[in-house]
């Protein structure tokens, strides 16, 4: 399966097609899942293995009205889906997942949040956020300042270099919000998000922290955080999955299952 040609599907889909689309397909692959309904909208999370302690993923199928949504995010969709592909060929019952798919992320973390209103937090360890996994060949870790030390951010990290990616801590973006921000503010420290990025990306972040060092204005850093190629397309119409790199996907899939079996 290209996943691409899964998110091609995607785009320009209502919140309500997408989230039919990933039901279709669990239904295809005999995944069992559970819909949490709430006031405005509905998440899907799939448990995967027996152990009661859960490592949360994270991807969210809602998108900004007129936006393509492939990047943002039916890229972390794409991801999520590989990693449940996985689990259910080879096995590792000894494990714990929770492979969330929220809704109404940009519209505020509504889901998240009501997810977290609902059950907590108490049976994760951690959470792996994905935001905009589809272009570029490193990885972007926010908000992570050089203190932080979680177990789950030290494994991703020494995955990634193993396979000789390179992982950056970023500790400030324009606003830190994505639905890790949830799961943070009810407890769960070892909680971040994953985008994927390219040297061009780098230069354009350099560019950002100095400004940003000056004191410049939201409408200098915006402009500035455009000139990144991950954000070319952020929240536009362009934002289709012709702009999207197979081989990012799976760098992030393999990534993320290195880690959570390593």
């Amino acid at each position: 399966m290209r996943y691409t040609d899964f998110i091609k599907k995607l785009d320009h889909k209502s919140r309500r097609e997408r989230l039919e689309m990933v039901f279709a397909w669990l239904d295809e692959h005999q995944v069992a899942y559970r819909r949490q309904e709430y006031p405005g909208g509905t998440n899907l999370v799939v448990d995967l293995g027996a152990f009661p302690l859960r490592l949360g993923i994270g991807s969210h199928f809602d998108i900004v009205e007129e936006s393509g949504g492939a990047n943002d995010n039916g890229s972390a969709i794409a991801v999520c889906l590989n990693i449940i592909g996985r689990f259910k060929e080879k096995g590792h019952d000894g494990m714990g997942l929770r492979i969330f798919f929220f809704d109404e992320e940009e519209t505020g973390l509504k889901g998240s949040a009501a997810y977290i209103q609902q059950y907590g937090v108490n049976d994760l360890t951690g959470l792996l956020n994905l935001e905009l996994v589809g272009m570029g060949d490193k990885f972007a870790l926010w908000p992570v300042s050089p203190q932080h030390a979680g177990s789950l951010l030290r494994a991703f990290e020494r995955s990634a270099r193993k396979n000789n990616i390179d992982a950056i801590r970023f500790d400030k973006i324009i606003t830190n919000t994505a639905d890790h921000l949830s799961f943070r503010d009810a407890g769960l420290a070892d909680a971040f998000t994953i985008t994927c990025i390219s040297a061009k990306d780098l230069e354009a972040a350099g560019r950002y922290y100095k400004a940003l060092e000056r004191g410049a204005g939201r409408d200098l850093l915006f402009n500035l955080l455009s000139q990144a190629p991950v954000f070319a397309h952020y929240h536009q119409p362009t934002d289709t999955w012709d702009t999207l790199e197979e081989g990012t996907i799976l760098m992030t899939a393999n990534t993320i299952w290195d880690t959570i079996t390593g």
